[in-house]
């Protein structure tokens, strides 16, 4: 079970109309199932009813809860089941507690509860997609673990806790307590902060070595012959209009170029030094990341990553 889901509704059941207005102390029945529908023709007619068993199982649960009274609100239930490519995939459908505050039916509603079978690790994981490392795996960052609550696998997250931006718990259940996910080591975590950097093949590295290697005065030197031909093109076909006009844009056009040459060359000196800054700085990144690589042992190298605030 992991607490987190979103779920994109295609159709719905409703059994009977919902009371959509209600005063805080009253006590609400619950509304009818929603039910997301996305992807179930993909169930054959025996899973199909495997998903309906633990989804009702679910559903009993929760009406035993102190969600089976709702007061001053109504639970609506949705169910999520959804689509796979291929019959190798784990089949992901939910049970999710909806509520509407007062009843309306005009309320964006809270997920309060949401049992996720068969999730994506994204489930419990920070962001809203993995990275890909150059191997082309993906890397999910986990919201940090706490204690294992309520026999769960692992538990992440809390309530509102002092010094921190938790809103919710994440358990997660998984048969024998396995862990869906492999541990990224500290080696494999290094080498995807210095894939990012600086590119696949060092290609970001290389780029940015290739366009600091000329100032701008000196690609401005460089280019000036296409530049001029560009420029006489521009003045003879103005010039089958009208030679004053041809004239008077070619005078106008020489000296911002002088202006422009003129700016540059004496920026020259500096963005030569800032250049070689800039570079020397975003080379001292993934030097470190390799310094820190040869500085481990075998048995470091192997160790679980772990993050710890924005340390990378």
């Amino acid at each position: 079970m992991a607490v987190t889901c979103v779920l994109a509704a295609s159709n719905s059941t409703r059994a009977q109309a919902p009371i959509t207005s209600c005063g805080p102390n009253d006590v609400v029945p619950w509304w009818p199932r929603f039910t997301a529908n996305d992807g179930a023709e993909t169930l054959t007619a025996v899973e199909r009813k495997t998903v309906d068993a633990r989804l009702a199982a679910i559903e009993a649960l929760v009406r035993k809860s102190p969600y089976a009274t709702p007061r001053g609100f109504a639970v609506e239930p949705w169910v999520g089941i959804h689509g796979i490519t291929d019959r190798t995939q784990l089949y992901p459908y939910e049970f999710v507690v909806m509520t509407k505050n007062r009843c309306s039916k005009y309320d964006e509603g809270q997920g309060h509860l949401v049992v996720n079978f068969n999730p994506d690790p994204l489930a419990w994981s920070l962001g809203d997609r993995p990275v890909i490392d150059e191997r082309g795996n993906a890397l999910y960052m986990e919201r940090p673990r706490r204690e294992a609550l309520l026999g769960s696998t692992a538990t992440f997250g809390g309530f509102l806790e002092d010094n921190t931006n938790t809103s919710a718990f994440f358990l997660l259940f998984t048969t024998a307590n396995e862990s869906p996910v492999l541990p990224v080591s500290r080696e494999e975590f290094l080498r995807y902060k210095l894939f990012v950097h600086e590119g696949k093949d060092q290609g970001k590295l290389k780029a940015l070595t290739a366009d600091f290697s000329k100032t701008p005065y000196e690609r401005w030197v460089e280019d000036a012959p296409e530049r001029k031909k560009r420029n006489e093109e521009l003045f003879a076909l103005i010039a089958r209009t009208s030679a004053e006009q041809a004239a008077k844009t070619r005078a106008e056009m020489e000296k911002l170029e002088q202006a422009e040459a003129e700016k540059l060359k004496r920026s020259d000196a500096f963005d030569r030094e800032k250049q070689a800054k800039d570079l020397a700085g975003y080379k001292a990144v993934g030097d470190g990341y390799r310094a820190q690589l040869s500085a481990m042992s075998p048995q470091e190298r192997a160790s679980q990553a772990f993050l710890v605030g924005d340390e990378r």
